[in-house]
């Protein structure tokens, strides 16, 4: 009887095995699936930091059957920030990449909102505000459109770079300041009293140099790459604006992926630009310290309360006009 028994598993485990060896076959044999992301900035830039720890998450939580491929690009190879949006609502080309909201101005008109001056009143304002979803509305319609909201980073906060020191708003009207080219910048700073000058970027070093302006509004890393502290060596903290940057990823890709890849992505994505936000935070404090010390860049410290008042109303006009007022009194709610 034990004979026989044997011999019925021994035809069980053999007519088995074709079915086994046909499933890892198959497993072999899986089409792999390419992911393509990445920045416009270039290697070694926090942006890029950002991508690879998104990568290095999705390789942590993905535990399914298909393989995945993630091939990350750097210093615009794959596009400019446009390009790459465009890309992710075709569902080609490009599926994930770390985009500023001023970009998504063409799909919805209220993006650029969250990169408004003072909207926050600090860094941990602006991570409470991101943590509680205040921007789900932009999100939801930018779904529809083709991009989903997988993280957020950025973190930068930028302040008065000047030639002369600043204490108090009073002192303001004396300021010729360099501002953005948006509308809604110079109406800001023109309202806190600022002589509000708009120019192109790359001119400004000279400008202040021959006393053309006196001053521009930059983060650290603008301070610091394109040494303005070398004509302008006065930091007033005014910390009027924190930059805020999406890892947007394509959505009519995502509905291709397995559910466990999906749901694997949109975790990577969070927790990458949870990782983004703390480095980016961190390394403001480094460049300035280091700028301080190498190049002797003075800090003055600024109370911006009566800044934030004179400009709420400009802020909350402009929301009214993009359809994003729902999100600005949000963001007034949370302290």
């Amino acid at each position: 009887m034990k004979k026989i028994a044997w011999i019925a598993l021994a035809m069980v485990l053999v007519l088995a095995l074709p079915v086994f060896a046909g499933g890892e076959k198959e497993k072999a044999a899986a089409k792999p699936i390419k992911l393509v992301g990445g920045t416009m900035l270039p290697e070694g830039h926090v942006f890029w930091k950002a991508t690879v720890k998104f990568k290095e998450l999705l390789e942590q939580y993905y535990k399914g059957s298909v393989p995945v491929q993630v091939d990350l690009h750097h210093s615009g190879s794959l596009g400019n920030e446009k390009d790459s949006i465009e890309f992710m609502i075709q569902g080609t080309a490009i599926d994930f990449y770390i985009i500023s909201p001023a970009w998504i101005a063409t799909w919805d008109k209220a993006a650029p909102f969250i990169d408004a001056p003072f909207i926050f009143k600090n860094v941990a304002h602006w991570e409470t505000c991101l943590e509680k979803d205040v921007l789900k509305p932009i999100e939801d319609n930018m779904i529809k459109k083709g991009v989903r909201f997988i993280g957020y980073g950025g973190g930068g906060v930028r302040n008065i770079i000047s030639k002369k020191p600043i204490y108090k708003i009073e002192e303001f009207p004396t300021l010729q300041m360099r501002v953005q080219g948006s509308p809604l910048h110079q109406k800001v700073f023109t309202a806190v009293g600022i002589k509000a000058t708009p120019m192109d970027y790359m001119e400004v070093y000279n400008a202040i140099k021959t006393g053309v302006l006196d001053a521009l509004e930059n983060e650290p890393a603008g301070l610091e790459g394109m040494k303005f502290y070398e004509v302008a060596p006065y930091y007033i903290q005014t910390q009027h604006q924190i930059t805020t940057r999406i890892l947007g990823f394509s959505e009519p890709r995502l509905k291709t992926f397995p559910k466990d890849l999906q749901e694997a992505i949109i975790k990577a994505g969070k927790e990458a630009g949870a990782y983004h936000r703390k480095i980016e935070v961190a390394e403001n404090e480094v460049i300035v310290n280091n700028l301080v010390k190498k190049f002797g860049l003075k800090v003055v410290p600024f109370d911006n309360t009566e800044m934030r008042k004179r400009a709420m109303p400009v802020i909350e006009e402009f929301s009214k006009e993009v359809g994003a007022h729902g999100i600005y009194k949000a963001i007034e709610a949370i302290n």
